[in-house]
């Protein structure tokens, strides 16, 4: 029971967002901005494994991509969808490996498929880099796992998830150009303070009431030469 907890606990992780509001944002060194503010498609692969973990439980993907997404307006990207691929869990404990794991209503097995999200820009404390708090469009529910198993034994039970993750934003100032990095912050509980005196907040992954981290490194295309300033 420990090991089915604890990979709905990680899988959450897959990017999931859930947002809680800890002050009000004090004085920013900048408001950082996207340039311009278009519409202009945005899609990320995956640069190797994104790895997710929490208590002893480690969820390996070994490949992820943002299939949509544009610039909404200056401070947001949104209508992301993420696909991650060759999703499987280890439990370090007890040494089981190899438990491919999807969400509901994915076609195939090791299929994660995120529901609509949408980032946020802002400054990672206690750092002040550029970042983005990245949550769900509506709700809190990141995706819905679904019950899972292997040589006859459960390895997760159906499990709605949710969450917020934090990511860095690179580079930041000009020129503008098609290209850029996202990188999440893999550590738990990471603050983010939204731009424009949106408020501080800080980014979680929870499931079954605990939390996890999740690392991963994406290459970001834009429709447009665009710019963070």
């Amino acid at each position: 029971m420990r090991f089915i907890r604890l990979v709905g606990l990680v899988l959450v992780a897959v990017v999931a967002m859930s947002f809680a509001v800890v002050s009000s944002a004090s004085a920013f060194s900048s408001n950082p901005l996207f340039n311009p503010a278009n519409g202009q498609l945005v899609r990320a692969v995956g640069l190797g494994n994104a790895v997710l973990a929490a208590a002893g439980l480690v969820i390996t993907c070994t490949a992820h991509q943002a299939v949509s997404g544009n610039v909404s307006n200056s401070l947001l990207v949104g209508n992301v969808v993420i696909h991650y691929l060759g999703c499987s869990a280890t439990e370090t404990t007890t040494g089981t490996t190899g438990c491919s794991v999807k969400s509901v209503g994915a076609p195939t097995e090791g299929l994660i498929l995120t529901r609509t999200l949408h980032g946020i820009l802002g400054l990672l404390l206690p750092s002040n880099k550029t970042g983005m708090l990245f949550l769900p469009v509506v709700g809190k529910e990141f995706a819905t796992f679904a019950k899972s198993e292997k040589e006859g034994k459960i390895c997760t039970l159906e499990t709605a998830v949710e969450g917020s993750v934090a990511i860095l934003v690179s580079p930041v100032g000009g020129p503008a150009q098609l290209t850029g990095k996202a990188t999440t912050l893999a550590v738990a509980k990471p603050a983010i303070a939204l731009t424009h005196g949106l408020g501080t907040v800080t980014a979680k992954l929870i499931a079954f009431g605990e939390t996890g981290t999740l690392a991963q490194t994406s290459d970001v295309t834009f429709g447009e030469a665009t710019e963070v300033t």
